[in-house]
């Protein structure tokens, strides 16, 4: 949990345990890769709110193991 409301790629990465590189990837195409939450962008730079992250999280498939 973060006291942030919203996060750069690299802090939105670290919260949610990927790389940024992976983030990337799920940009390009987010059909592709689980309806991934769009970013906003201040000053030029791509923000992602963290409560859409944590229903993003929520909505996931749990996985065994």
């Amino acid at each position: 949990m973060t006291n942030k409301t919203w996060l750069n790629k690299m802090e939105t990465a670290e919260y949610i345990g990927i790389t940024t590189r992976t983030i990337d990837r799920w940009r390009k195409e987010p059909q592709t890769y689980y309806h991934f939450p769009a970013p906003r962008y201040v000053a030029g730079r791509p923000r992602w709110n963290v409560k859409e992250l944590d229903q993003w999280v929520a909505s996931q498939p749990k996985t065994a193991g």
